[in-house]
């Protein structure tokens, strides 16, 4: 399995591709538009988009893919918050381009996308409705990605619509009760469970 990260010009979050063919792929927050034509570059054909929450900045770039025929997922509880306040697009000024959603998660579901495994873990706090992605490839290997639920020595923040404090803090116990592995945040350089519970004052006890 490849994992292809597509760092944001500007403001933006982190979008990663996967892949286990070289041929179609599944894309984790497509941040803005141009990751389209990024993935055309590399020969692939996007199928899924997984949102791990509504925010502008890490779905600037799902109208392009899904207008190309990819269909878009996320959990359940955040679908409801698509087109309002709750996605920032007003409170930061952004410009809105439409998309919907196309199939939903319930907690701990797992769909196999492109012979890859991928269950969703509800992760509220950032947003009500925010989810992490565990993907466990054809090998094996189990990849984590966490959208702005937790980063590299820190989480995320939890003052904006829909955010709790007490729901990030039940997430984020759940997270570091997981097995070890890679973690792909929103922002910022990739991490691991073990090295979260060890460094991130926000996972101590």
């Amino acid at each position: 399995m490849q994992i292809i990260t597509i760092s944001p010009r500007g403001f933006g979050a982190n979008t990663y591709a996967i892949t286990e063919d070289n041929k179609t792929a599944i894309v984790i927050d497509p941040a803005q538009p141009r990751v389209e034509s990024e993935l055309i570059k590399r020969g692939l054909t996007v199928t899924h988009v997984l949102l791990t929450h509504c925010h502008f900045d890490h779905v600037g770039g799902v109208s392009a893919l899904q207008q190309s025929g990819a269909r878009v997922l996320c959990s359940a509880a955040e679908k409801k918050l698509i087109g309002t306040e709750a996605d920032l697009f007003a409170m930061f000024g952004a410009p809105r381009e439409h998309y919907s959603v196309d199939e939903t998660f319930a907690d701990n579901e797992e769909k196999t996308l492109n012979g890859i495994k991928v269950q969703m873990l509800l992760t509220p706090g950032h947003t009500a409705g925010g989810a992490c992605y565990l993907i466990t490839a054809q090998d094996g290997s189990k990849h984590l990605f966490t959208g702005d639920t937790l980063f590299n020595g820190s989480i995320g923040r939890t003052d904006f619509p829909t955010a709790s404090v007490a729901q990030m803090y039940l997430s984020l116990n759940r997270l570091k009760k997981l097995e070890d592995m890679p973690v792909y945040p929103g922002h910022n350089d990739p991490t691991t469970i073990e090295y979260e519970r060890k460094t991130n004052p926000f996972l101590a006890d």
